[in-house]
Formats: C-alpha cells, sequence, structure tokens
C-alpha cells in the first residue's frame, strides 16, 4: 500500500486509540484500585473473624497477634484497633484492672478517630458506622463497670446514634441490632423515677424492642452472632426466666467453644437455676482446675458456686471449703456478703457457734447493689446476735431440697415442720416453700392454697414473704389460665415496697 495514502489511516488510528488509551489509563487505575480496596476489605473480615475466633475459644495471645497484624497492615482502618480493644475490654469486666482499662481507652480512642476520618469521606460507610457504634458500646459497658455514669449515658448515646445510622441505609446489617438492642433494653431497665432525666437527654429505652434486636443478632448475626447468643441467654435467664431457650443457646456456645470459661461458668449458673445441681458441678470442677491466669475472677467466683451447690445438697463440711475459696480469692466485693452468711450457716448447723458468730459478723462485707449481699447484712445481723433455732435450720435444709430439685421430700419435711414450729413468721415461710414445692410439681390448686396461706399471716420480720406469695399465687393461676385471679395477685405483689429481693420479684412479675 502506498505510505502517503495509509499514513491518514494511521493518523486517524493512532489519535482515536490515543483518546481510548488516555480514557483507559483513568478507568485502569481505578479499577485497580477497587480491585486492591476490596482484596484489603476481604483481607481485614477475615482476620477480624480469626481473631475473634481464637477470642472466644480464650486463645487470647492468638486473638491480639491476629488484630494487631490487621493494625500492622491497615493502620488507618479502624477495626484492628477497636478488636484489639475488645480483648482488654473483656479483661476489665473480668479482673477490673486499672491497666486493661488504660489499654481499652487508648485502643478505642484510635478506632473512633480513624473511623471518624473515614466517614467524614463516606458517611455512609456500613462497616465503619458499625464498627464505631460497637466502640461506643463497648465504652458504655466498661464505664458502667467503671462507675463512670456520665461517660457511660454519652457512650450509649452515640452508640445508637451511629447503628442506626447503619440501619436505616441497611435494615438487613443485623450485627447492628445488637449494640442498639443492648441500649433499648439497658435503658428500659433503669427505674421510672430516674427515666425523666435521661428523656431530655434524649435517651429513650425499650425492653421488648431491646429484646426483638438482640435476638435477631443471635440468629442472623456475622460478626456479632456469638455475643450476642451469649447476651440473649443471660437475659433470657435473668430477666425473663426462660431457662430452656436460654439453655438452648448456652449449649450451643460450650460445645463450639469449649476452652471459654465464662461460657462454661454461665452454663453452670443456669444449671443452678434448674436445679440441676450434678450438672453444675462437673462443669465447675473443670472450669475451678483451668490455670487461665487472666480469668481469676471466674475460678473464683466458680468456687462460690461450688460452695453453693453443696449447701443446696446440705452438704456443709464440702460447702464450708468452697466459700472458703470464695472469700480469699475473690478480687471484690460482689457476693462476699452471701457467701459469709452461708459459710456462717454452715458452722452453725455443724454446732460450731464461735465461727459460726465470727462469719456472721462478716455479712456485711459484700456490695451493696447485689440483691443477695444487702439480704446476707440484715440476716447477719440478727444471728449474729442469737443463735440459729432447731426450726430455722431445719427450714434451711428444707429449701435446700426444694433448690436439689427433691420437691416430694421438702413437702413432707416441711409438713412435719410445720407442726414444730410456734411462730407466724416462720410458719409463714413453711407455708410460702410448700406452695413452691408443689408448683414445681404441676400441683397448681395446691401451690395456690399454701401461697394464701402464706399471705395472710404476719411476717413483718420477713417483708419479702408476702409479695412472693402474691406472686407464687398469681404464677399458679396463670397456669390454669385464671386471668381474673392471677391479675388480682400480681396488682397487690406490685403494691409491696422495700423488701428483699424487690429487683428479683419485678422481673418476675414483669416476665409473668
Amino acid at each position: 500500500m502506498n505510505s502517503k495514502k495509509t499514513m491518514p489511516v494511521f493518523k486517524l488510528f493512532y489519535s482515536q486509540n490515543l483518546k481510548l488509551y488516555k480514557i483507559m489509563i483513568p478507568f485502569i487505575m481505578i479499577l485497580f484500585f477497587l480491585t486492591e480496596n476490596v482484596q484489603a476489605q476481604n483481607s481485614i473480615a477475615r482476620n477480624v473473624k480469626k481473631g475473634l475466633e481464637f477470642g472466644y475459644d480464650f486463645y487470647w495471645d492468638k486473638a491480639e497477634k491476629t488484630f494487631k497484624s490487621i493494625i500492622k497492615s491497615y493502620p488507618n482502618d479502624p477495626r484492628g484497633y477497636h478488636y484489639e480493644a475488645s480483648i482488654y475490654f473483656w479483661n476489665y469486666l473480668n479482673s477490673h484492672d486499672k491497666k486493661s482499662y488504660n489499654a481499652f481507652i487508648a485502643y478505642s480512642d484510635s478506632a473512633i478517630d480513624k473511623a471518624k476520618a473515614i466517614l467524614d469521606k463516606n458517611p455512609k460507610n456500613l462497616d465503619i458506622l458499625y464498627v464505631i457504634g460497637a466502640d461506643y458500646s463497648y465504652r458504655t459497658l466498661i464505664s458502667v463497670k467503671a462507675e463512670k455514669f456520665l461517660d457511660a449515658v454519652w457512650a450509649s448515646k452515640k452508640s445508637e446514634s451511629y447503628l442506626g445510622k447503619a440501619l436505616e441505609i441497611d435494615s438487613s446489617f443485623y450485627d447492628a441490632y445488637l449494640g442498639l438492642g443492648l441500649y433499648y433494653f439497658g435503658v428500659g431497665q433503669i427505674p421510672s423515677s430516674f427515666r425523666w432525666a435521661l428523656n431530655i437527654a434524649g435517651i429513650h429505652g425499650d425492653m421488648k424492642l431491646g429484646l426483638k434486636y438482640i435476638k435477631k443478632a443471635a440468629n442472623n448475626g456475622n460478626l456479632t452472632k456469638v455475643e450476642a447468643q451469649y447476651f440473649y441467654s443471660q437475659i433470657l435467664s435473668d430477666y425473663k426466666f426462660e431457662y430452656e431457650p436460654a439453655s438452648h443457646y448456652l449449649q450451643n456456645l460450650t460445645s463450639r467453644y469449649p476452652g471459654n470459661l465464662l461460657f462454661s461458668y454461665s452454663s453452670a449458673v443456669l444449671d443452678i437455676k434448674r436445679r440441676r445441681l450434678n450438672d453444675a458441678e462437673k462443669i465447675l470442677s473443670k472450669v475451678i482446675n483451668s490455670k487461665d491466669e487472666g480469668f481469676k475472677q471466674i475460678i473464683s467466683f466458680s468456687n462460690f458456686l461450688m460452695g453453693d451447690i453443696y449447701f443446696k445438697k446440705n452438704q456443709f463440711e464440702n460447702a464450708k471449703e468452697y466459700y472458703s475459696a470464695f472469700v480469699s480469692s475473690t478480687g471484690n466485693k460482689d457476693y462476699k456478703g452471701i457467701a459469709y452468711l452461708r459459710l456462717a450457716m454452715c458452722y452453725e448447723i455443724s454446732g460450731d457457734r464461735n465461727d459460726a458468730v465470727k462469719y456472721f459478723s462478716l455479712c456485711d462485707k459484700g456490695n451493696m447493689d447485689i440483691e443477695d449481699d444487702i439480704y446476707a447484712k440484715r440476716v447477719g445481723q440478727i444471728y449474729s446476735g442469737r443463735s440459729m433455732a432447731a426450726t430455722e435450720m431445719d427450714l434451711v435444709k428444707c429449701e435446700n431440697m426444694i433448690d436439689n430439685g427433691r420437691f416430694k421430700n421438702a413437702i413432707d419435711s416441711l409438713l412435719s415442720l410445720m407442726e414444730r414450729v410456734k411462730t407466724d413468721r416462720l410458719k409463714s415461710m413453711v407455708n410460702l416453700y410448700i406452695s413452691e414445692a408443689f408448683y414445681c410439681l404441676g400441683k397448681n390448686s395446691e401451690s395456690i392454697n399454701y401461697a394464701v396461706a402464706a399471705r395472710s399471716l404476719d411476717c413483718a420480720e420477713e417483708k419479702w414473704v408476702k409479695p412472693y406469695a402474691c406472686y407464687y399465687a398469681a404464677r399458679a393461676n396463670d397456669r390454669l389460665n385464671k386471668d381474673s385471679e392471677t391479675k388480682k395477685y400480681v396488682d397487690e405483689a406490685e403494691g409491696y415496697s422495700n423488701y428483699d429481693y424487690q429487683k428479683k420479684l419485678d422481673n418476675l412479675l414483669s416476665a409473668l
């Protein structure tokens, strides 16, 4: 072909391809950047899941190594800092150690700063909205534990704001439901007398909505599924008193993460509530024999629970050993008062009045924010000044039979005890325990009769008996579908105030 003829064609081809080339270079660069970014996001997500799995099985060194590798490889991404902070969060909740608190705050601050920098450029980044919201959720819980309540209120509102934005963008982003659910449920638990102050701050709770959100995360979450299942099991157990569904979630967690002391400990607590003492004993033996130095408090509390198991089996010598191990090893006041009370009763029932007096006088050493310890202080003051009567000791043994699931034996013993007790105070308590035992056997009419008998007696020294008797009558009537009777006794129970275990009964009435 003649070169003069080809030149215009070549120039045309060259010019057209140069234009295309100029267009393609930015496109290729953008595509390369997006590919790199997608790979980075996938790498971070994989390593976060990997680190979380290590943490859930209590391989803390491996979890920390994984999260620090994210920080090293992606120093401007908040996720490495957030999940590293989570390790110190759990350490602090267990140990109350100042170093863990400071480390948590340092990593949490970094996570929040990195997250805000990204959100300034892309305010609809779901992953980052979730991370910053989840970080503020951790800050809320750790501030409550550290008794920095203003910090907790501020952090809870921040958490609700960021997680709420994430769900506005995508309502199927299930991880965001956990923090939001804990926020709504927690605020909903605050007494109405304080709620006016929160309303001024724009903080509103809703227990039912909170529970619904936590369940969503427990069933459908990705990164939060394990934590959500744990929190949901605890709420079902402690607030809804739905032990079987709670057990379903905990059994899944303990089978999947056998090294997790917290999950095992919580499973044992639930077994004790379900009166499966032998099952709880097997679990606690493994926890107590653990060598995990980072979770000494869980091991200490396990000694307390083991003491409770033997106490409820009326094996008082064995109970002494574990209660003593607990009070000598625990790092805080929680449940120290009730441990001293039961330890004192072990000595009293065993005939050692001198040691009993020593421990009765220590029953005020517990945490006065915990109902068990408040009760222990009151009863300890009574029995440090006088011996327990034989009928009072027998009543303790009968109550233990019920807690051990020996309902028929308990009824026989309580009916025999009824013939020996002299005071209305003890008679009311005997009737109440008989009502409980009959209810556990499914004999609702009998349970109602004895609950009403307990309610009718003068038991001013034990103010808790009458409201609990009303509740026992209400729940048995509820089983019989007698709605008007149920409501009558619920209304009466709600009319009482300033008695032992009132918070617990409020939750029981709410669940009913």
